[in-house]
């Protein structure tokens, strides 16, 4: 049985849910940091035995569900979905407060993704599973990570978590669609009414701070078309991922005092009714993908594959083996 410790590092994004199409409910995200989170994509099957935190009351799991995912510095994950077509992407929230010690057992912040993605198949089963486990926050490369949880399932539910002055704040309904960073979702939501497309006098913002860019994914899921098929659902949904990613050397000019303003290094793309996984590089202009129809949830071997390998294009679910070149084993033991 494998193991899975925890250690990793979160980004400020964008988070994108298109789930009023009749073709796939779609989710994409980018992945925005300063420095290189050296990611792999990984396939974890069922079985993997995980420890929520290093030391005190710690949560202990075995994955009810394989996943597929993108981690970072070969220790854990911050994005991916499950064979059962749910979805988890940890974001940065600049300002996240976690709630008070207590009694249940802890998870670490940067596994929070990873441990809803073994044990659930819906939002609803996740939401009333979380209340039993504490999010901790835990240190990666000498700091902290401040995160809030998006997740989706293959029938359009969607949650957002977040923790704001020790209290867990839940968006949970199909309308929650568009995730940045800070402020929390409430403010965002109540800035997204100054706007000309939900009933405000102001254009469309153009900058790269989590606000503007709230804006204009939230503007531009409005109005996609309808897609001809999942293909081009998926194609049309990282379009608008594409709209909020940040180019290398941007500059922040808003005016704001937001930190997340790092540049995109990945995006990613779910089919949670498909159960496929794309992934985009920035550094590559081939996109590739794995199909969970392709690789048995049955197996024990944890399977990956680097995705700096500039020859990865289309389905690689055949490419992923147990020998991926990787700077430790993944996952760590315990």
């Amino acid at each position: 049985m494998a193991c899975l410790s925890f250690g990793f590092s979160a980004e400020a994004c964008s988070l994108i849910l298109w789930n009023t199409n009749d073709q796939a409910i779609v989710a994409a995200r980018t992945w925005d940091l300063y420095i290189d989170e050296k990611p792999r994509l990984a396939y974890l099957p069922r079985g993997v035995a995980h420890l929520g935190v290093a030391e005190g009351n710690a949560a202990r799991w075995t994955s009810k569900f394989a996943s597929a995912v993108l981690t970072a510095f070969d220790s854990g994950s911050g994005d991916g979905m499950n064979e059962a077509g749910l979805s988890a992407h940890l974001l940065y929230l600049h300002g996240a407060e976690y709630e008070p010690a207590d009694d249940r057992p802890g998870v670490a912040n940067l596994l929070w993704a990873q441990y809803v993605l073994d044990n659930y198949a819906t939002v609803t089963e996740a939401l009333a599973g979380l209340e039993t486990v504490r999010v901790v926050s835990t240190k990666a490369l000498g700091r902290e990570w401040p995160v809030h949880l998006a997740i989706e399932d293959a029938s359009g539910d969607s949650a957002v978590l977040e923790f704001v002055k020790g209290r867990l704040v839940v968006h949970h309904g199909k309308d929650v669609t568009v995730m940045t960073n800070e402020p929390p979702l409430d403010e965002q939501l109540a800035n997204l009414k100054r706007y000309i497309p939900f009933g405000g006098k102001l254009t469309m913002p153009g900058d790269i701070d989590p606000m503007s860019r709230f804006v204009r994914a939230s503007s531009y899921l409005k109005t996609l078309p309808k897609p001809a098929d999942r293909y081009e659902a998926v194609s049309h949904l990282a379009g608008v991922a594409r709209n909020v990613a940040v180019p290398f050397g941007a500059l922040d000019t808003s005016g704001g005092e937001s930190t997340d303003t790092w540049p995109t290094r990945w995006s990613t793309v779910v089919d949670l009714t498909h159960k496929v996984y794309y992934v985009m590089p920035v550094n590559s202009p081939a996109v590739f993908w794995v199909d969970f129809a392709q690789l048995d949830a049955r197996s024990s071997k944890i399977l990956a594959v680097d995705p700096y390998d500039i020859g990865l294009s289309g389905d690689v679910s055949a490419r992923l083996n147990s020998s991926s070149p990787m700077q430790r084993p993944f996952p760590l033991a315990p």
